[in-house]
């Protein structure tokens, strides 16, 4: 006899242990088996060259960063020509067309109540200009290599000389014509 009569396989298992553990062995086995098809990204999305499959090409975009208050040593670090990439993910996000300083100032207020605008010692406001390929879609503005660009929000970017996070304070895409 293969259940007794309390219920248990060939008088040792019960029926009940032995499905809990199946569930237990099919949960670990999905588990590795998704992590893997992650790492090789096998279940992301497929469309990461989303914008050239929706258009017949590319336009050019300007994409103007500001990061402020930084050393002279970050504001030098950006050099025209070098390859900008997101730094989370290395996603090729342009190259860097021109860059642009000014020293920092900030709004400060005395003990009177009176404010005004300070210079702030050896610190900078730069902003760079980055050139990319990419289209304006309903979602917004978009690299053709799926890097969505937000007015106003931060990014994370790098250089092969310098990491920081500037604002993305203005985007031009210039239509191709052809």
């Amino acid at each position: 006899m293969i259940l007794d009569k309390k219920g248990k396989l060939f008088g040792k298992i019960s029926i009940i242990d032995l499905f809990v553990l199946l569930v237990i062995v099919v949960g670990i086995i999905g588990v590795f088996s998704t992590k893997s098809m992650l790492d090789n990204e096998k279940v992301l999305s497929s469309d990461s060259n989303m914008l050239i499959q929706t258009s017949a090409k590319a336009d050019n975009m300007e994409i103007e960063f500001e990061v402020k208050e930084v050393r002279d040593f970050t504001r030098d670090s950006f050099i025209v020509g070098d390859n900008v990439f997101v730094a989370s993910n290395d996603r090729f996000l342009g190259t860097v067309a021109r860059v642009e300083s000014r020293p920092s100032k900030r709004t400060v207020a005395t003990t009177l109540g009176k404010v005004y605008t300070a210079e702030v010692p050896e610190r900078y406001d730069v902003t760079i200009v980055v050139e990319a390929k990419g289209k304006k879609k309903d979602e917004g503005y978009f690299t053709d290599s799926n890097i969505q660009l937000i007015f106003g929000g931060e990014m994370e970017i790098k250089t092969s000389t310098v990491q920081t996070t500037p604002q993305v304070k203005k985007i031009t895409v210039r239509e191709n014509e052809e």
